[in-house]
Parts: C-alpha cells; sequence; structure tokens
C-alpha cells in the first residue's frame, strides 16, 4: 500500500510539474507577443491563477532564458514586460529554449500514452524489462503496468508472429518476427490523433538511449526525399498516407541503426523502383547500408498506400482488384438491379483503390479510417452495398476486411450512385416579383429536395441569355408567366404563382428521379408508410439485451407471415451483423439479414425504453429490415427514408422518444 502511495505521490507531482512547465511556456509566449507591459493581476485573470503563482512564474522563466540573453523585467508602473530588442530573439528561439524542458515532461500520462510507451520500449529492448522497471519510468503503479500488459497481450492475438513472454524473475520481452515488430509499432503510431500527421507520439522518443537524435530533423528529411521520389516517379499519395510511409520508413531506418533486421524475402520478383530510387539518399543520410530485404520492405509499405492518381507507367494493377471489382459489379445488378457495368470510371477508380488494399489486408494490415461512422451515417445505402465485397474478397483472399476498409468503397459507391441519379437543373422565372419567385423556389426545395438544383430566378426578359447557357445548363424552366415554348429548346412547365400540388405533380414529371432521395408527393409518401405497421412496432418497457430485442422483431415479422423460419432468418441477420455493426452514432439500430427471404420489404421497429450497450455501441431505436430483393425499388426508397431520418438529429431524438405507433408515423417525418 505505501509503495502504490508513494508511486501516486510521485505520478501527481510529475503532472503538476507538467500542467505548470505549459502554463509558464505560455506566459512567456504572452509576454513576448505583447505590445505594452502587464501587470500581475493581468496575467493571473489571462491564466486564471494567483498573481502569487504568476510571480513565480516569472522568476523560474527568467532562470530558463538567462542563458540566453533574455529577461523578464517587471516595475510597479509598466508590469511584466520583455524589452523590444530582445522580442525577436525571444520568438526566434522559443523551440530551442524549451525544447530540454519538453523532453523531460514527455511523460505518458493515460492509459493509450502507457500502452504506446510500454510497446516501443518492448520492441526496441534487445533485454528483458521488469515490470517495477516501467512503472519507475513513467511514475506510476506496478498495479497499472501488470493492467496496461494485460491489454498489450490482447492486442499481441492480432499479431501470428509476436509473443509476449512474461518470467516472474526476468521480467518482460517480446519475441517474434522483425516485420510484425515493425508493423506493430506502425500500427500504434497510426492511432495517434495529431494536427500534424508528420508528429511523433511523445511515447516513441523513449525508445531511443541516443538523446541527441533529432527525430523532428529525420523526418523533415524523408519527408522530402520522399515526396520527390513520388513526383519523379508520378505518384500522388494522399497527405495522410505520405505521412505514414515516412513514419514506417522511419522506424525501419531506426530498429536498422540498433540491429534490428530483416532476413527473409517474402516476394519473388517484386517490382522495387520506389525503394530502389530511397536508397543511396537514406543510406548517406543515416549512414546506413540497405539489403535487397529492407528494399522489399520500404516497396512494400509504399504499395500499401492509398493512390489519388498515378502518372506512372510501371504501376502494374493486380489482376485480383479487376476479378473482384468485375464480380461487385454483378453483384450489385443482381441483388439491387443498379448497373455500373458501363461506369469506367467508377471500375478504374475502384480498382486503383483495392490495388494496395489488397497488400495491406494480406499482411493484415488494415486501414482506419476516422470518418467511416459519418459515411455509415450518410451514406447507408451506399455503405451496405459495398457490402457485397466483403465475402468476394473472402473467397479471393481468404481474409475478411473490416469496416474502415468497406467505408472508404462506400464512399466509390456513393459517387457512382450520383452520377446514375442526376440532379435536374431548374430555371424559375417569375413576373411578380422576388417574393414570388422565393415562395417557388422554397417550395419546389421542400418537395424534392435533394432531386434538384436551381441555378437562380429570373425576369421574362432574361429567357433568351437562359437559353444560350449564360446560367449554365438548364434541364426544365418553371415559371409563373406564359412562355412562347416553341422558342425554347429545353421544356417548359407553368405554374401557379402561388404554386400548389397539382403544380408540383407537373414539375415532377421532367425529372431525374434519383429513387435513393425521397420527395413529398402523396405516391411516395404512402410507399414509406407502407413499410412500416403497428403489428410489426413493439416498445420494450423492460431491460433486454440486444440480440434478444432483435429476436423478438424478427418474431413479429414471422407470425405477420412475411417469412417462414424465424431462426433462419435471425441467423442470417445475426451473419450480418457479425460483419460489421449495424449500430449507427445516433443511436438507431439497422439490423437486416445477409440475404432476400421476406414476401415483400417491411421494417419491424423496436424503441427501447432505455438505451442499451451491444460491442460498445449504444442503441435506442432497431429498425430492423426485412427485404425482398426483387423488390429493388422499394428498397432504394427505404434507404432514402433512413438517410433522411439520420440527416435530422431531430427527428432521431422524437423517434426515441416514440410511446407507441401513432407516435412513431407521426415523429418519423418523411
Amino acid at each position: 500500500m505505501q509503495e502504490f502511495t508513494d508511486k501516486h505521490n510521485i505520478y501527481l507531482k510529475g503532472m503538476v510539474i507538467q500542467m505548470t512547465y505549459e502554463r509558464q511556456k505560455k506566459v512567456f509566449l504572452y509576454l513576448l507577443n505583447s505590445d505594452i507591459g502587464l501587470s500581475g493581476n493581468e496575467l493571473s485573470r489571462a491564466f486564471n491563477v494567483s498573481t502569487r503563482t504568476i510571480r513565480s512564474d516569472i522568476k523560474s522563466l527568467n532562470q530558463i532564458i538567462e542563458k540566453y540573453n533574455l529577461i523578464i523585467n517587471s516595475s510597479s508602473h509598466e508590469g511584466y514586460y520583455i524589452p523590444k530588442e530582445q522580442k525577436l530573439a525571444g520568438l526566434s528561439i522559443i523551440d530551442k529554449v524549451f525544447e530540454e524542458e519538453n523532453s523531460i515532461m514527455k511523460i505518458p500520462n493515460t492509459p493509450s500514452e502507457r500502452f504506446a510507451f510500454i510497446i516501443f520500449k518492448l520492441s526496441f529492448s534487445t533485454d528483458y524489462i521488469s515490470m517495477e522497471e516501467l512503472a519507475n519510468l513513467i511514475f506510476v503503479s506496478k498495479t497499472t503496468i501488470y493492467l496496461d500488459i494485460k491489454d498489450i497481450e490482447k492486442e499481441l492475438k492480432e499479431y501470428q508472429f509476436l509473443e509476449l513472454e512474461i518470467s516472474p524473475i526476468k521480467g518482460l520481452k517480446l519475441l517474434g518476427d522483425e516485420r510484425a515488430k515493425r508493423l506493430l509499432i506502425f500500427n500504434v503510431l497510426k492511432r495517434e490523433r495529431l494536427k500534424d500527421n508528420l508528429m511523433l507520439s511523445k511515447s516513441f522518443y523513449y525508445a531511443f538511449p541516443d538523446k541527441e537524435t533529432n527525430l523532428d530533423k529525420e523526418i523533415l528529411f524523408l519527408y522530402e526525399t520522399i515526396v520527390n521520389v513520388l513526383n519523379k516517379y508520378g505518384y500522388i499519395l494522399t497527405d495522410k498516407d505520405v505521412s505514414l510511409l515516412v513514419k514506417d520508413i522511419l522506424i525501419s531506418i531506426k530498429r536498422i541503426q540498433m540491429g534490428f533486421i530483416i532476413e527473409d524475402k517474402i516476394h519473388e520478383g517484386l517490382n522495387l523502383a520506389i525503394a530502389k530510387a530511397l536508397k543511396k539518399d537514406i543510406e548517406d543520410y543515416f549512414n546506413i547500408s540497405l539489403s535487397y530485404e529492407e528494399l522489399e520492405y520500404f516497396q512494400h509499405s509504399f504499395n500499401t498506400k492509398r493512390i489519388l492518381n498515378i502518372n506512372s507507367k510501371e504501376y502494374v494493377l493486380k489482376g485480383e482488384a479487376e476479378e473482384i471489382v468485375e464480380e461487385f459489379i454483378i453483384k450489385i445488378r443482381e441483388n439491387f438491379n443498379i448497373d455500373f457495368i458501363d461506369n469506367e470510371n467508377f471500375k478504374n477508380n475502384l480498382i486503383l483503390h483495392l490495388n494496395p488494399m489488397i497488400e495491406r489486408v494480406r499482411f493484415r494490415h488494415f486501414e482506419e479510417n476516422p470518418l467511416k461512422n459519418q459515411i455509415k451515417t450518410n451514406y447507408p445505402f451506399a455503405f451496405e452495398i459495398s457490402m457485397i465485397i466483403v465475402p468476394i474478397i473472402k473467397g479471393k483472399l481468404n481474409v475478411i476486411i473490416n469496416e474502415s476498409e468497406v467505408s472508404y468503397i462506400a464512399l466509390h459507391v456513393a459517387v457512382a450512385l450520383e452520377n446514375i441519379y442526376k440532379k435536374t437543373s431548374i430555371a424559375i422565372i417569375c413576373g411578380s416579383g422576388l417574393g414570388t419567385a422565393q415562395l417557388v423556389k422554397s417550395k419546389m426545395l421542400f418537395y424534392y429536395n435533394e432531386q434538384i438544383n436551381i441555378v437562380g430566378y429570373f425576369p421574362i426578359y432574361k429567357l433568351n441569355s437562359i437559353l444560350k447557357g449564360e446560367y449554365g445548363e438548364i434541364d426544365l424552366i418553371v415559371s409563373t408567366v406564359p412562355i412562347n415554348y416553341k422558342s425554347c429548346n429545353v421544356p417548359v412547365v407553368q405554374v401557379n404563382p402561388l404554386i400548389n400540388q397539382e403544380d408540383l405533380n407537373k414539375i415532377r414529371k421532367y425529372l431525374f428521379i434519383n429513387p435513393l432521395i425521397t420527395d413529398k408527393d402523396q405516391d411516395s409518401l404512402n410507399l414509406g408508410y407502407s413499410f412500416f405497421s403497428e403489428e410489426l412496432f413493439k416498445v420494450f418497457p423492460e431491460e433486454i439485451k440486444y440480440l434478444d430485442a432483435i429476436y423478438e422483431l424478427s418474431k413479429l415479422i414471422e407470425e405477420e407471415g412475411y417469412i417462414e423460419d424465424v431462426d433462419r432468418f435471425y441467423t442470417s441477420v445475426m451473419e450480418r451483423e457479425n460483419l460489421c455493426s449495424t449500430i449507427l452514432d445516433e443511436m438507431v439500430a439497422i439490423p437486416h439479414p445477409m440475404e432476400s427471404m421476406s414476401k415483400t420489404t417491411v421494417v419491424s421497429v423496436g424503441i427501447l425504453k432505455k438505451p442499451i450497450t451491444y460491442r460498445g455501441k449504444r442503441v435506442k431505436v432497431i429498425l430492423l429490415f426485412a427485404i425482398n430483393g426483387r423488390e429493388d425499388e422499394k428498397l432504394k426508397v427505404l434507404y432514402g427514408i433512413l438517410q433522411e431520418i439520420l440527416e435530422s438529429e431531430i427527428t432521431v431524438k422524437e423517434l426515441c422518444r416514440s410511446k407507441n405507433f401513432e407516435d412513431f408515423i407521426e415523429n418519423i417525418k418523411f
């Protein structure tokens, strides 16, 4: 108990020192950027501390900056100030002033920082490390380290060639393949959520015994070298992936310098163009020798990165990627009656995306997509279409890709869907003034939402300019005044200045209809409501498990005669759920089976009295889809309705509060 108390006190002291240091640095910057002197009261209010603390900070700062011939003066008349002639010098060396203090303060504070710190220490150590040694290094108890090690053991189960040896006498040692160790370090670095992509985790610095190592300078050199080579060979990578490539190569260099080298080949006949182009500059700068195996690793790292564009003749697209895309497009047509076969842009872009993805998944090197939840929410239909590729890739590569990889593919699908379902560009001609024109515009937008693009509203004398294309391509003219139709090369719909439902129905005939977007005409409203019924609605007042709730809703679908075998239906739903969760961030879940097995497309609705958590995600509303694959148009409308619901926080909150079926229908607002 005493040991824990001592460790805890040391840790708290370290935290206080770190907070003090950060504040002092900010005070110094504050004074450097101030044109006037500042009183102790002004500084204390600015930093929410006492004037006594400010006096202590100024004293400490003067001790730090004294060796740089800088000083913070103070007087009763002017307050605290830095002489003008010293400010430029102070600003130019601020990083150097605090560099030594900053390195002292790099103490892991959070569980994720400790996780990274321990991984780096174990990966770069040639000997055993005791838990007590780790605890002393980061000012925590042995119990805390023990719990951290448990988390690391769970993580290492994902790495086939790594094992953590735990000896009660010797301590801890990471055993295994050099490639796997590098991948582990790289994956830890990928988790960092830093504003500057080229920054490294502060725990990374503890991996190196040489305190003089200037990692920032080395990173900058690698970044410039790699970008130059990419430009030379005609490759354009995402900013994030350039940063990841820099970090991956830096990890390799550091491990080579410490004697950790790759000795086995895994590729035969691999094109090493990028790695060979980097070889000489890296060898000269870091004073190392790169073997074929190391160049192979560099090239593989490059091959896993996402590419925005290619002008290189040497880049080879994998036959597997083409086969996967061809099968994917066929399955989309079979399941959703959407035909991408002639969309060469979609096919080429998707093949280009899959090419590095295949490299990643082969070595269990999965990509994380920070926008995956937003993609699932904003493009639910595109995401569901993209799930078709999961079993295709499983069959080709014997790997199940994760949600992040699927969400990247969903973006390509979403773009392709947008191209299929073009918006109708409309010009409004109005002779009754601005108020009437705005009324026509607002009512059309309300009813047709994302299906139309209103170019603007114009007086009648602008008709010739519109027809000549001076305001862009126009698909339809909506006018409140009579127009000579014969003189127009685009359709014209004349409407009442106080536009009514009949007018809106006339306009609808000329729209490019996107079945993924719902408009407000009566037919679509009736179709939307047809998915729901009171018999397929249930409020769960008592505490219930998520999977049990899904089974109860499945039984409702069977009782109403839409499916014949509830257990087969539920098993298929679980198969889909196990691929990746259908619970969205808005506490709405959309579970559904992997295959079509309902006589018609319906939704069984479950409202939970209290949110329940399943696999770390909270859910309050369950929309269990029972799908008939032959009703592809209904399915598109259903996903359009879902997208509209999810885009409105108010609608989601009101659905969560529904106490009965009448409330639910009233709140759904589509």
